[in-house]
């Protein structure tokens, strides 16, 4: 006998009850459309993020423009009757002056087609700095652009062909900027600080021996103009008046946007000095040979990471 069903061990079991049945409201998911008395939703306009603005040429630069369309458009209505004068005078002069004129206005604008190619060089290098930033492009675009700025600085390096069979052979946008950065870059780099040596130390001997504060200055600056050209065409940049002018903005953001400036540039110049006697004795003997020698050598560093795509 058990504690559920009265009897015996070896009697048959009776089999179980059914389980109960029991009616819910549930019905299976099968699809279709759900019926629905609610109001459908409003519809809201979509929001399209517009870019900002960009700003205009403003007062300064339209009052820049209009003088330079009258000082232009002036100068050439001034040559054209220059020429209708000397043709009315005599056909030879007039045919003279007028391949005067058309000369000295082709000269002209090869040198502003010139400026325009030399800054559109210097912006490649910006948007090669762009691309190359992770996350990368697709490594076929990088590989093109990268073998597009080694053919500007290929004559600044030693072995620019292993260089290009280099890049060819990287899989990933981080695999060529390594090679670009190990095999590039870091050559240019260095010739450009040695470049920065060389114009410390000349700067710094040019204030040591030159009497009126104004004139260290000048001397200075000049040296540091030069020292920027230098560096350009050492990275394949044309040193045009542009350029020169895109450098000097570029290196004043990348030196105001490194953090403890001050300090790199005195544990540079402190190298620089260890490494250079004659300047050492030279900055003792005048203190502000040594400020000079820093300011151009940090300046060179400056150029230099301005001029790189990385």
């Amino acid at each position: 006998m058990t504690a559920f069903q009265p009897g015996f061990i070896d009697d048959p079991r009776a089999p179980d009850p059914p389980p109960e049945r029991v009616e819910t409201l549930e019905r299976p998911l099968d699809p279709g459309f759900i019926d629905s008395i609610s109001a459908p939703p409003e519809a809201l306009p979509a929001r399209v993020p517009l870019p900002p603005p960009t700003p205009g040429l403003g007062p300064v630069g339209w009052i820049a423009a209009g003088l330079g369309i009258l000082v232009a458009g002036g100068s050439l209505l001034s040559l054209a009757g220059f020429v209708i004068d000397q043709m009315a005078r005599s056909p030879a002069l007039g045919w003279l002056s007028l391949a005067t004129v058309g000369a000295g206005v082709l000269a002209v604008l090869w040198g502003i087609g010139r400026e325009i190619r030399s800054y559109r060089r210097l912006t490649r290098v910006d948007g090669l700095r762009a691309r190359l930033r992770p996350p990368g492009v697709a490594v076929e675009v990088a590989r093109a652009e990268c073998q597009a700025w080694l053919e500007t600085v290929a004559d600044n390096l030693s072995e620019p062909d292993s260089i290009r069979l280099a890049l060819n052979g990287c899989r990933t946008t981080e695999e060529a900027r390594a090679m670009l950065a190990h095999r590039a870059i870091e050559p240019l780099r260095e010739q450009a600080n040695a470049l920065g040596m060389r114009a410390a130390s000349q700067g710094a001997a040019m204030v040591a021996i030159i009497p009126s504060p104004a004139l260290e200055g000048l001397a200075a600056g000049l040296r540091s103009l030069k020292l920027i050209r230098e560096i350009a065409s050492l990275y394949g940049l044309r040193p045009g008046l542009s350029v020169t002018v895109g450098l000097v903005r570029r290196a004043a953001v990348t030196a105001a946007s490194v953090y403890g400036v001050n300090e790199i540039a005195g544990a540079a110049a402190a190298h620089f000095l260890a490494d250079a006697p004659v300047l050492r004795s030279i900055a003792s003997a005048a203190p502000g040979a040594g400020i000079t020698a820093r300011r151009i050598y940090l300046l060179a560093r400056t150029v230099a990471e301005a001029c790189s795509p990385l």
